[in-house]
């Protein structure tokens, strides 16, 4: 499988959008079944579909998926792409989570669920043309996650989830990665609508993660970026 690189132009945020608009039906009928888990947090149904209207052209073999909490959007990715193998990794095996995952994800025949450090599991496992989903570790510790992946050449795309306003790593983004985007770019504010429907709580206050897209390759990092990443 050859790896999409940045200057393909169908992993821009304007492609991506419009072939969301696209998929968007198709994508609903995909999670209609599945819980939405109003009220614990985690990844939104309209940032999922940013995921898989990004990735679904790329139809990778393996997607890799670090913290995975009560595994509504591992449950996501496996219904998206049942011809992928998903490989999703969760820190802690003793908690309420981590229950609740296993028990929604028993009979997904594409899943494997792993339990601790993602940085230390998913280098090995990382195949040419992989896609990888980040929801945990945080900040920047997240970044070199996936500047390591990138560095190997073979991710075709990493996601990474909380890069809020004026956040740190997201600044580090804006200021070294010139290829990436943001899941609260206006073009993407019509999807949110998904959320809307799939949230019965009254009056509910929504806070999104926010995305971080990083297309491959991972571009040239200066000395001091570099630095920044490796003390993380």
């Amino acid at each position: 499988m050859s790896v999409h690189h940045s200057g393909d132009s169908s992993l821009s945020k304007s492609a991506v959008a419009n072939r969301a608009d696209q998929l968007l039906p198709e994508y609903q009928q995909i999670i209609a079944n599945i819980p939405p888990e109003a009220g614990f947090g985690g990844i939104w149904e309209s940032e999922m579909l940013l995921f898989y209207a990004t990735v679904k052209p790329l139809a990778p073999k393996q997607i890799l998926e670090s913290g995975r909490a009560r595994g509504k959007s591992t449950l996501i990715l496996a219904r998206c792409f049942p011809e992928s193998h998903i490989i999703s990794v969760e820190y802690a095996r003793e908690s309420e989570n981590a229950s609740a995952a296993e028990a929604k994800l028993k009979n997904e025949s594409n899943v494997d669920l792993l339990y601790g450090d993602s940085r230390a599991l998913l280098p090995p496992r990382l195949q040419a043309g992989d896609a990888v989903l980040i929801d945990g570790p945080k900040d920047f510790r997240a970044l070199k996650l996936a500047a390591d992946l990138l560095r190997t050449g073979k991710p075709c795309a990493i996601f990474i989830h909380d890069f809020p306003p004026a956040s740190p790593q997201r600044k580090f983004v804006d200021e070294n990665f010139p290829s990436a985007w943001f899941g609260d770019d206006p073009l993407f504010a019509r999807f949110q609508s998904l959320d809307e429907k799939r949230d019965p709580r009254p009056s509910p206050q929504r806070r999104y993660g926010i995305f971080c897209c990083l297309p491959s390759p991972l571009p040239p990092l200066g000395l001091l970026a570099r630095l920044r990443l490796s003390f993380s």
